[in-house]
């Protein structure tokens, strides 16, 4: 039999207002049964609603009073909590709820378990967000493809290729995410040959983010060839992928070739979007094209203007094809 200190529930019933009903049965909790059917229904409905309503200081004194008496939530609760937690920054309060949740023996889902360690990452917390991953009973490819990219952004490569390998080790197949995560990763031509090895091997290639991804590495190595190769083997086209092609070669400061490509995907019908209108941009300074520069900052004009019209919810108007 487990109690409740009467402080705890004085403090929280009187900021809790949906549970004065309920005062007579939480007046006498000293004497209750904890179980989770015992345990008034009341408390974890209201902490699920201050956790929707994103209202953290009450959410976080019910989690006290739940803490208390070793009962948990639902995982959709514990989620939306985090996101509070996330959205205003409030790092003792997130490591408070990964307390709760590993308290007294209890073993989260790993579902949630990965929601700890991404929001240890979005904290800029590595070593806590490994800490929890290493003590998972059982690991996923999104626990894996999450410290792979937290090290990756970081710039922690050898971290990043480690976790690859141990991944692989473990038997768990990395995904698109996972691949186009460390190809970022990649300090050198070998590494990066073996990994688009690997990528043909388990017919990733073909995925628009994997090859987008090897695109700008093998453009960041020089390798423009092998960057042209990966973009010529795109059996249907993609905005993502023309953008990184163009790119590579515009920071290659090889403009000729990044407006060659530029009125390729013109002609196939892609509308240029930001990023691939800075690149075009990059080559024009780069080929001293002043008119053609003029011309591009124009489109990059409409372009704002059409995206402010869809963010208004009306239809752009058409715009000119350049080139």
């Amino acid at each position: 039999m487990k109690t409740i200190s009467s402080k705890v529930v004085k403090k929280f019933i009187t900021r809790s207002p949906s549970l004065l009903s309920s005062t007579a049965s939480l007046t006498s909790i000293a004497s209750f049964n904890v179980s989770n059917k015992a345990f008034p229904s009341s408390l974890l409905d209201d902490f699920s609603k201050f956790c929707y309503q994103r209202d953290l200081p009450r959410a976080m004194q019910a989690l006290e009073l739940m803490h208390a008496h070793c009962i948990w939530a639902d995982c959709i609760a514990y989620s939306e909590l985090i996101k509070c937690c996330l959205a205003r920054r409030a790092i003792q309060h997130g490591k408070r709820v990964h307390v709760h949740l590993f308290s007294n023996g209890h073993v989260p889902k790993t579902f949630l378990i990965n929601i700890v360690i991404n929001m240890y990452v979005k904290f800029g917390l590595l070593q806590d967000a490994q800490d929890v991953f290493e003590k998972m009973p059982d690991r996923n490819v999104v626990s894996w493809t999450t410290m792979i990219s937290a090290y990756s952004a970081a710039k922690l490569n050898d971290k990043a290729l480690e976790f690859l390998v141990l991944m692989l080790r473990e038997g768990v197949r990395p995904n698109m995410f996972t691949y186009s995560s460390v190809l970022r990763a990649c300090d050198g031509l070998f590494n990066l040959r073996q990994l688009h090895c690997c990528i043909i091997k388990i017919g990733l290639d073909s995925d628009v983010f994997v090859r987008s991804a090897l695109i700008d590495v093998y453009s960041r190595w020089g390798q423009l060839e092998n960057a042209l190769r990966v973009f010529d083997e795109m059996v249907t086209g993609d905005l993502v992928v023309w953008s990184s092609i163009i790119a590579g070669f515009a920071q290659n400061s090889d403009g000729d070739e990044a407006l060659r490509l530029f009125k390729r995907m013109k002609r196939a019908g892609f509308l240029a979007q930001q990023p691939t209108l800075t690149s075009v941009l990059r080559a024009c300074t780069g080929l001293a094209l002043l008119e053609l520069g003029r011309q591009v900052h124009v489109h990059v004009l409409k372009f704002k203007v059409r995206r402010n019209w869809e963010c208004r919810g009306q239809k752009p108007r058409s715009i000119p094809a350049l080139l």
